[in-house]
C-alpha cells in the first residue's frame, strides 16, 4: 500500500471545512502523542464488516434508498464535523504496525450464524466502502448492545434459525485505530489524519421512520445482494424482537438517531 506523504498532514482553515483538493480536513492540535496512541472509530447502523481477509477489515455501506451515511469528527479542539460518506475511502497508516489486531464482538450478528462457514463476502460491490488495513487497528470491541434481545426467522417459512444465538445485538463497535494514520474518504478528495481527532463517529441509518414500524426487520434484507450464500441455503432471515418495546416513537436527530426501545439499523458481518 502507497504510504501518505508527510505533506498531506498539512493543516488548514484552523479545523474549519473539510478540504476537497486532496490535504488534511482538521488542522493538528496535538504534537505530542506517541506512536502508540489511538483514535477511536465508532460505527453505528446498517453497515456490513468484512472479517474475511486477516489484512485488511472493510466497512460496506449498502445500497438503501431513504438512508444517509455521515462522518462525524470530534478534534481535539474545536466543534464537531459532520460531513457525508461517499465513493470509497480507505485508512492510510504512517509506518505504525500494531500486531495482529484483538477483535472481541460476541454480540455482532455475523453471517456465517445462518448461513455456515461457506458464506462470502460481496462488500467490494457496496456504493461505499472503507478499507482499513489491519497494521493500522488495535482492536475492535463492542461499544453498545441494543436494549432488546432477538431471534431470527427465515422469511420464507416463518421457522426460528435454530444456528444463531438469541442475545442483545451490537448496537456500535469501536475500532481503534492508530492516530498516526490518515482516513481518506471520497476517492481520496478529503483527507483526515487522525491525530488531529479525539474520536470519530460513523452511522448510516434511514432519515425518515414511521412510528410503528421495526427499522431492523424492514432494513436487514439490504444486506443480502453483498453476500454469497452456499447453494443450499439460498434463504433470507428476518430479525425477531423477542423482549422490548413492540410500538417505537421515532425521535429527531441527526447523530446515531435512536428510538425509546432500540436503534434504527444494526451492523452485521461477513463470514
Amino acid at each position: 500500500m502507497n504510504r501518505m506523504n508527510r505533506r498531506d498532514f498539512l493543516s488548514v482553515l484552523g479545523g474549519g471545512a473539510v478540504s476537497v483538493t486532496g490535504v488534511s480536513a482538521f488542522a493538528s492540535t496535538s504534537s505530542d502523542k506517541s506512536p502508540a496512541d489511538v483514535t477511536s472509530l465508532y460505527v453505528k447502523g446498517l453497515v456490513l464488516l468484512d472479517l474475511g481477509n486477516p489484512h485488511l477489515i472493510r466497512l460496506g455501506f449498502p445500497k438503501a434508498p431513504g438512508h444517509k451515511a455521515t462522518l462525524s469528527v470530534v478534534p481535539q479542539n474545536g466543534s464537531r464535523r459532520t460531513i457525508a460518506i461517499k465513493g470509497n475511502g480507505l485508512v492510510e497508516a504512517q509506518g505504525i504496525v500494531f500486531p495482529e489486531p484483538k477483535i472481541f464482538v460476541p454480540e455482532l450478528v455475523r453471517m456465517k450464524e445462518f448461513y455456515g462457514e461457506g458464506v462470502k463476502s460481496r462488500v467490494d460491490k457496496c456504493p461505499s466502502v472503507i478499507s482499513i488495513p489491519s497494521d493500522a487497528i488495535r482492536s475492535i470491541s463492542t461499544s453498545e448492545v441494543s436494549k432488546a434481545r432477538y431471534t431470527f426467522v427465515r422469511a420464507d417459512n416463518g421457522e426460528e434459525v435454530n444456528s444463531f444465538r438469541p442475545r442483545q445485538i451490537a448496537e456500535t463497535i469501536k475500532i481503534d485505530l492508530s492516530s498516526a494514520g490518515v482516513l481518506k474518504l471520497d476517492n481520496g478528495k478529503v483527507n483526515i489524519p487522525l491525530g488531529t481527532a479525539r474520536e470519530l463517529r460513523a452511522e448510516y441509518v434511514p432519515e425518515r421512520v414511521d412510528a410503528g414500524s421495526d427499522p431492523f426487520a424492514d432494513h436487514f434484507n439490504h444486506y443480502f445482494s453483498y453476500i454469497e450464500r452456499p447453494a443450499a441455503l439460498d434463504f433470507d432471515v428476518v430479525p425477531k424482537r423477542i423482549t422490548g418495546t413492540t410500538a417505537p416513537t421515532p425521535k429527531v436527530g441527526n447523530h446515531f438517531m435512536m428510538f425509546d426501545a432500540f436503534a434504527v439499523c444494526y451492523i452485521a458481518a461477513v463470514p
